[in-house]
């Protein structure tokens, strides 16, 4: 996942910014940064829920027609990655378990809600464990998402900065970083057995 962070900023300098369109609203952060996502098994007739875990978003530039992002949970210990959007449709992808386990979600924002509703989104989740042969492939499912206002870390804290997100300030890269610096430090959750959990909710093989 370092070597993709670094990829991902490297091309956002290859962008020219004066040539860029308008964010397309809503965007991952302006209107909260605070996502939660929860995993529905794709398999049962009734979808059952499994783990639901927490996003910070931070805007990072533009590649292109899209929005480029990096991403951190707060609530499970080093999950992190890069998403991109491009108008309702977001593709994410990160590391868990010391970028040993991937996961991939594949999302679109369905609603605008201008009430006391709560924007989500809904989309599919992909997770597997590498090994040395084919790679152990774990679930395939469908995915919710829901904003939830603002992580502790975010833009709205950044006094110099405004709420208004540009395309070449380092605000957020700076930020994703303290992010990263301070959920590490997070538990990791294990089943009742002591088993080691994903951020999915699957048991360590």
């Amino acid at each position: 996942m370092k070597h993709l962070l670094a990829f991902s900023v490297a091309a956002l300098t290859l962008a020219s910014t004066a040539a860029q369109a308008q964010l397309y609203k809503p965007t991952l952060t302006q209107e909260g940064n605070q996502w939660m996502i929860t995993f529905h098994d794709d398999r049962s007739s009734i979808h059952s829920r499994w783990a639901t875990q927490g996003l910070c978003f931070y805007f990072v530039g533009t590649n292109g027609s899209h929005e480029v992002y990096r991403w951190v949970s707060n609530t499970y210990p080093n999950w992190n990655g890069i998403a991109e959007k491009e108008g309702d449709q977001v593709f994410m992808y990160g590391d868990f378990w010391s970028e040993r386990g991937h996961d991939g979600m594949q999302w679109e924002l369905v609603t605008q809600v201008k009430d006391s509703r709560p924007e989500i989104g809904a989309g599919h989740w992909h997770e597997w464990v590498e090994n040395t042969k084919f790679g152990s492939f774990w679930f395939f499912g469908n995915a919710y998402f829901e904003r939830k206002g603002y992580c502790s870390i975010s833009r709205q804290g950044v006094a110099s900065a405004g709420t208004t997100e540009s395309y070449d300030d380092e605000v957020g890269l700076q930020l994703s970083e303290q992010a990263l610096e301070r959920y590490n430090t997070l538990e990791p959750p294990k089943d009742e057995k002591g088993r080691l959990l994903s951020p999915m909710g699957q048991v360590e093989r």
